[in-house]
């Protein structure tokens, strides 16, 4: 069997029945490729379950897959996702080869961004449109789609979780406020987001760090002192409801 576990936002999130399966499994990988794998959660199911924990890289799964699912044929294998393994499409593809070749697999479910930061927000789940991401800029990739995605849930009253990368082409690192402002700025040409429109910065959400703040836009970048090395995502508000800005006047 082929199970995708995933281990949550936090040290001790992975669920009883996720623990149960990781001790009899004869191997356990930690995705490292598609989120920054908390070494607190790794130590604990370490010692937890007893069983050592092999970290994969994205070459390392794209090129050794059909490895990987055919010795799940003969013995159970977990991959460790933090938060949620089905947010990441990904995991989908590991899925869809493992039924095409006549694998069992099982998926743990558990706490992502998705979940955790919106429910904090305190704003209306049913009214998010897409969700989109600030990627790291190189010399010869600089997409701005992600404000066009802003842009457009805003015309149409939704709110938008913008998630911030968090592997940096030259290493695994998370985005920092200053990087992700500057690229936010050079992309918004059109000021979909001007001075005065107020967002929300989601930091370390679901763990004890946790800090939320609803600033404007353009006071942001202040925020880099006590926002530095940390796990951060943006939520950007449209047309709120009474109920909802009394809700995210508690981080202002």
């Amino acid at each position: 069997m082929l199970a995708l576990v995933g281990i949550g936002l936090d040290a001790k999130d992975i669920s009883v029945k996720a623990l149960e399966f990781l001790k009899n499994a004869q191997v356990i990988y930690a995705d490292t490729y598609t989120s920054i794998t908390s070494s607190e959660s790794l130590k604990y199911i370490r010692e937890d379950t007893g069983k050592e924990i092999i970290p994969i890289s994205r070459s390392h799964m794209e090129e050794r897959l059909g490895d990987t699912i055919k010795d799940a044929s003969r013995f159970d294998i977990a991959i460790l996702v933090i938060g949620d393994p089905l947010v990441a499409t990904t995991h989908h593809i590991i899925l869809e080869e493992a039924a095409r070749r006549g694998i069992e697999s099982r998926v743990f479910h558990s706490s992502s961004i998705f979940s955790a930061g919106i429910g904090e927000s305190g704003l209306d789940i049913y009214k998010f449109g897409p969700t989109t991401t600030v990627p790291f800029w190189s010399e010869h990739y600089k997409p701005t789609s992600f404000i066009d995605v802003i842009a457009k849930n805003l015309s149409n009253g939704e709110h938008t979780l913008v998630l911030f990368d968090l592997n940096q082409p030259t290493g695994t690192a998370p985005m920092s406020i200053e990087q992700a402002t500057h690229i936010i700025n050079m992309a918004d040409r059109g000021g979909v987001l001007g001075p005065e429109k107020k967002v929300l910065i989601l930091a370390d959400i679901g763990r004890a760090s946790q800090s939320i703040k609803y600033i404007e836009f353009s006071r942001v970048p202040g925020l880099a002192g006590d926002l530095s090395g940390r796990i951060l995502s943006m939520i950007v508000p449209s047309q709120m409801s009474f109920a909802e800005e009394e809700s995210v006047k508690r981080f202002s």
